[in-house]
C-alpha cells in the first residue's frame, strides 16, 4: 500500500515535469528564431528597408512558432493600433527576455532617433554570445547530468539484477509490508538525490 502511495505520488508529479520541459523547449525553440529574425533584419535595414516592411518580411520568411506573433503585430498595426502598443503587447505574448529587450531598443530608438540597424545589431550579437555561453557550460554540465542520471537508474538496475539472480531474496521486497516501506524509502531518496543533483548541475544563464 506504502508503495503504491508512492507511486501514484511520482506518478502525479510526471506530467508537471513533461509540461515544463515542453515550455522550455518552445522558449530555446522562440529565442533561437527571434536571433536569426534580429539579423536578417539587421541586413535589411542596412539597405535601406523600413522598419515595418523587414517586419513583412519576418511575418513572410519566418518559421513557427513565432512567425504567428510576427504576423499578429503586423495585422494589429494595420487595422491602426499604435506602433508602440502592439509591440508592448508582442512582449507579453512572447514571454521571453530577448523579446522584451527586442521591444525595449524598437520603442526608445523609435522615440529617441539613432540608428534602429545599429542597436539591433547590437542586441543580436549579445544574444548571440549568451547562446554561445549556454552552449559552454551545457558542454561542462553534460558529464555531470549523465552521472546523475546513472545514479538514479542504477538502484533499479541492480533491483532488476538481483530478481534475475536471486528471486527469492528480492520477492520479499514487494510482497512484505517492511519490503514495501525499504522500497518507499529508496524511491523517496532517489527522487531527492535526483532533484539535488540537478539543481547542482544545473547552471542558468540569464
Amino acid at each position: 500500500m506504502i508503495l503504491v502511495i508512492v507511486i501514484g505520488v511520482c506518478g502525479a508529479c510526471f506530467p508537471a515535469m513533461i509540461k515544463k520541459w515542453k515550455a522550455q523547449r518552445r522558449q530555446a525553440l522562440l529565442a533561437s528564431q527571434l536571433r536569426q529574425v534580429l539579423q536578417n533584419m539587421v541586413h535589411a535595414l542596412r539597405v535601406g528597408v523600413s522598419f515595418m516592411q523587414a517586419l513583412d518580411y519576418a511575418a513572410e520568411e519566418g518559421d513557427e512558432p513565432l512567425v504567428t506573433h510576427w504576423r499578429w503585430l503586423l495585422q494589429s498595426v494595420r487595422v491602426g493600433r499604435p506602433l508602440v502598443d502592439a509591440l508592448r503587447e508582442l512582449s507579453e505574448r512572447v514571454p521571453l527576455k530577448e523579446m522584451g529587450w527586442f521591444v525595449a531598443a524598437v520603442q526608445i530608438t523609435q522615440s529617441t532617433g539613432g540608428s534602429l540597424a545599429d542597436v539591433l545589431e547590437t542586441l543580436s550579437t549579445t544574444l548571440q554570445e549568451r547562446q554561445s555561453l549556454r552552449e559552454k557550460v551545457s558542454a561542462l554540465t553534460a558529464q555531470g547530468k549523465a552521472s546523475g542520471m546513472l545514479l538514479s537508474a542504477l538502484p533499479f538496475l541492480v533491483t532488476g539484477a538481483l530478481y534475475i539472480i536471486a528471486p527469492k531474496m528480492v520477492t520479499p521486497m514487494f510482497t512484505t509490508w517492511i519490503g514495501q516501506m525499504m522500497l518507499a524509502g529508496v524511491l523517496v531518496f532517489i527522487a531527492i538525490g535526483s532533484i539535488v543533483i540537478h539543481r547542482i548541475v544545473s547552471i542558468r544563464v540569464d
